[in-house]
Order: structure tokens, then sequence, then C-alpha cells
């Protein structure tokens, strides 16, 4: 806690939080004192000489307000000299020695103050005055210490706080990288196959020349506006995906055919903002695009419970290697299970599998969550059902 230096003016903002943490302290104080008050009470009133309630008060309000002077002096001095690694014992001793200090001058203040039937200060003597102050100096340090523990404790609260802020902007600027790296990746590659198609069909099919060139503005402008966008629903993302795939099928004429299998009730699901592009293109480039005859790229989205499941199917050769140790595909899965995991954590996979009856299948499981829905962990019984459900071909 600190206050204000000896400067010119205060601000009204500044005076005000200064206020309220005096008020505060007081607060505090005065709680501790009317406590310790009861205790004292209780205590005498087992002995000889009884304390009234009013003395009790009286003598314990003195003494915690002292302390509540003393405070933001501890505060200071906790905050400076703060207890750590690099400084632990150096600090250490700072603190003792202002603990030899502030408790002796607190009790000394007390005992001239209060003027309780047994001060020192009635019958004056040096001795008297140290029998005093050492008889009572436990409870000095413990509050002297308490005040110091709870400065750290505050401290290290708001350490802990601003660590998960920055955690959280750092995910998301990872998630934020991580997708404009895929961007990076897809761009150059699909735009050079795109001109590559469209400066054959000029001279031998214009109209059709002009509508891939039409598709191409229309997809780049939704990259465009979903450059910085981590999340989309699954319509959107079907929409990027349907003018991708009708750029491709200009390039493929008959060979490629695409079928889509999502129930209307989860184009509202969020989903991660190119997340079934990479999944598609690989399809297409390791799958179908090998294929000498026609070829077919299925996309379905099923629910199970509170898990959304993606797959991408294909009628290709199928998986002859680890995809991810693809050099021409293996970045693309690679950065969008790096996307899935930042944004997901555990909640989410990504796999890639060879079908039985050929053909390959790529399927991602993500938490599910419609458009407007906050987040929510999944309990151990539905991530088990997601789980069993999303491996049944």
């Amino acid at each position: 806690m600190q206050f204000p230096g000896a400067r010119a003016k205060l601000s009204l903002p500044a005076l005000k939080s200064a206020l309220r943490k005096a008020v505060l302290l007081f607060g505090i104080w005065t709680t501790y004192g009317l406590l310790s008050a009861w205790q004292s009470h209780y205590w005498y009133s087992f002995g000889m000489h009884p304390m009234s309630w009013a003395d009790a008060v009286h003598y314990e309000l003195i003494y915690a307000w002292l302390w509540c002077l003393c405070c933001p002096v501890v505060l200071w001095l906790s905050s400076r000299f703060r207890i750590e690694r690099d400084f632990r014992v150096r600090h250490l001793l700072v603190h003792v020695a202002a603990m030899a200090v502030l408790v002796p001058l607190t009790k000394t203040a007390y005992e001239w103050i209060g003027r309780s039937p047994d001060s020192p200060f009635l019958l004056f003597t040096w001795e008297k005055l140290l029998r005093s102050i050492v008889y009572t100096s436990d409870t000095g340090v413990l509050l002297y210490s308490m005040i110091v523990l709870v400065e750290h404790s505050l401290a290290y609260y708001k350490r802990y706080r601003n660590g998960l802020i920055n955690a959280g902007r750092l995910q998301t600027e990872l998630a934020r990288a991580q997708l404009q790296a895929l961007k990076i990746q897809l761009h150059p590659h699909f735009l050079f196959n795109t001109l590559h198609t469209i400066s054959a069909l000029v001279q031998e099919d214009p109209e059709r020349a002009e509508r891939t060139i039409a598709r191409l503005s229309e997809l780049l402008r939704l990259f465009l506006a979903t450059s910085t966008i981590h999340e989309v629903t699954l319509g959107e993302e079907m929409r990027i995906l349907d003018l991708y795939l009708e750029i491709e099928r200009t390039r493929f004429e008959d060979r490629l055919s695409v079928h889509y299998d999502v129930p209307p009730e989860l184009r509202d699901t969020m989903v991660p903002n190119l997340v079934l592009q990479p999944l598609v293109e690989n399809a297409i480039r390791h799958g179908v695009g090998r294929r000498s005859g026609a070829g077919w790229i299925a996309i379905t989205a099923e629910r199970y419970g509170e898990t959304l499941v993606l797959r991408v199917t294909d009628n290709g050769e199928g998986l002859k290697e680890d995809p991810d140790r693809r050099p021409e595909s293996g970045k693309g899965l690679a950065i969008t299970r790096g996307r899935l995991e930042s944004l997901y954590g555990s909640r989410q996979s990504l796999g890639i599998r060879n079908l039985p009856a050929g053909g390959a299948e790529a399927r991602i499981t993500l938490p599910f969550r419609m458009s407007g829905d906050s987040p929510r962990e999944p309990g151990p019984e539905e991530r088990e059902n997601a789980e069993l459900q999303g491996t049944n071909s």
C-alpha cells in the first residue's frame, strides 16, 4: 500500500484512493482492537483483578490505533525490502532492525498514553519500562510479521493475476500467429494454381475464367475480413470452404465431387477459422489428386454430447506414410494442431487414418459451443463418451 509523497497537489482520484486506504486501515485495526478487548475482558474475568469492558476497549484500541499509525511505514518497508530469493538475508535483516525500533516504540507510546494501573510511567523507572517492552514484545513482533505477510501475499497475488492475463494474451497472440502462418502458407500455393487455371481458361472458356476470378476475389475478401478472428460459425467456415472447393473443381473439372453432411442445427456451432481448409487441401493433393479417375471428398459434422466431431473423408490412395512427415503437408497439419491446442487445450484432437474401404479420413474433435455461448469445461463422462463416439467410423 502506497501513500502519496510530498508533491504539490494530489488529483481528486488519487486523493479518494488514499482516503479509502486510510479508512480501510482504520477499520481493520479498530476491529482488531475490539476483538482484543473482548479477549482481554474475558481473560481477566477469571483472575483476581477483573477488567471492565470500558477499560478493555480503552487499552486495546489505543494499542491497535498505534499500530494503525505504524502500518503505512511497515507496508512501505515490506514493499521496498521484499523478502525474495536474491535479497532474502539482507531484507530480512532490514525487517529485524525495523521491528527492533517499532515494537519498543509502540509499546512505550502505549504505556505513556494509556496509563494503565501497572504502567511504568506512574512511578517511572527504566527497569519497569524495559520489562514491559520485553513482556509484550511477542505481540508486537507478531503484528509486524502479519503486516509483512499480508503485503507479500497481496503482491504475489497481483503478480499471479497479471501472469494469467499475460498468459492469456500470449495464447491469443499465438493463435493469431498460427492463423496468419496458415494463411501465408495457403495463399502462394493456392494462388499459383488458381492463376494457372485461369490463364488456361481465358481463351478456352472465358466464361468459366471470369467465374473463377469472381470466386477467387470473394474468397480473398473473406480471408481479409476474418484475418484476425480466431473462431467463426461452422456455416461461415463452410461458406469459405465452398468458394475454395468451387475453384478446385474448376481445376479438376469433372474428376472431383464434394458431399456435405452437416445438419442445419450445427451451422451455428463455433469452430476455429480455416480449420477445415488444410484438411480438404491435404485430401485433394494427396488423395483425389493422385487418382487417375473420379474422386470425391465428404465433409461431415456430428455432435456427441458436449463434443463436436468434424470429418473430412476422401477416396484417394490413402496414407502411405505419416502425414506429419510429408514436407509439403506436414506444416499445415502441424499449424492446425498447434492452433487447436492453443484454443482448446486438452479438449481437442486431430487424427488422420486410412479407411478399410480405401481412402483416408481426417477427424477433429472440439468442445461443442453455439454462437454466443461462453466456453464450458466438459465433465469426465462427457469427454469419455465423446472419445468413444468420435472414433466410430
